[in-house]
């Protein structure tokens, strides 16, 4: 499971987002709990700093390529989902 934060614009992808809730292929969160720096709007020390690198060296990643090919598999699903 991965969380996205969307801003949705106009009522049609809203309703769309909805869809996809009612088949529980995603669940929508009304308020997110945001507890990402580059989010937040707070100031930041250089402790908190520091560590917020160390723990983004650690965690896992994949390719660029990767990406691109696992995104492409996903919006074939979200795809046959909405038709």
């Amino acid at each position: 499971m991965k969380t996205l934060t969307v801003e949705v614009k106009n009522e049609n992808a809203l309703r769309l987002m909805q869809d996809l809730e009612l088949n529980n292929v995603i669940r929508i969160i009304k308020k997110p709990e945001i507890d990402y720096f580059s989010l937040s709007g707070d100031s930041l020390n250089i402790q908190d700093f520091k560590k917020w690198i160390k723990d983004a060296e650690q965690a896992d990643f994949i390719s660029l390529s990767e990406a691109k090919s696992k995104w492409e598999q996903k919006k074939k699903q979200i795809e046959k989902l909405i038709r």
